[in-house]
């Protein structure tokens, strides 16, 4: 009988945080949207993808955690970590569903628009080099989340320090010296 009443009222608890979720996601879905783009440097279909893959993951998650999150009024800044990770990593549910489709993707229209044969050689540079990338992504996990933001918008992207310093506001020398950094700091790990 006691396990059953235990059951019956964590049912109830589950379902009180379902509907208060559901109340906060109603109330907030432009503002976490408006994030989401932030994160996904306004890409379409990133930003929709990437919010609703979080939302998913919440759904998922511990409703006890989320009880208490809720109860702390610190929800938007969980939902907000929760994007950051699914979007800054190889192993997330949001990359191996959307981004690495992507990169399929991206070899196929490599060979559509170059009109060149996918060679064994040529997959193995492409391997190589996304191997290179998770390298990087991997040496990077621990520093200053804005350095490596920018050394990834100015290398992923292709901007010049004049076009990232127009596009973001942010000062150009800020950026050249988070930049700068990111690169001897990689030089020196692959010495190591």
């Amino acid at each position: 009988m006691g396990i059953l009443c235990f059951k019956k009222c964590r049912c109830k608890i589950i379902s009180k945080v379902v509907k208060k979720l559901n109340i906060y996601l109603e109330n907030s879905y432009n503002k976490l949207l408006e994030i989401s783009k932030r994160i996904t440097s306004n890409k379409f279909p990133d930003y929709e993808d990437l919010l609703h893959e979080t939302i998913i993951a919440l759904y998922n998650s511990d409703q006890e955690k989320i009880k208490i999150i809720i109860e702390k009024k610190q929800l938007t800044f969980y939902i907000v970590r929760i994007m950051l990770n699914q979007y800054q990593s190889n192993t997330s549910p949001y990359h191996k569903k959307y981004r690495k489709q992507y990169n399929e993707k991206q070899l196929k229209e490599f060979y559509i628009y170059t009109k060149e044969p996918l060679t064994k050689e040529k997959m193995k540079r492409l391997e190589e080099q996304e191997d290179r990338l998770q390298w990087i992504d991997e040496k990077l996990k621990h520093l200053s989340w804005f350095d490596v933001e920018v050394f990834k918008i100015y290398y992923r992207e292709n901007y010049s320090l004049n076009t990232m310093s127009k596009a973001t506001k942010i000062n150009r020398s800020t950026l050249g010296k988070s930049i700068r950094f990111i690169k001897n700091f990689l030089k020196n790990e692959k010495q190591k």
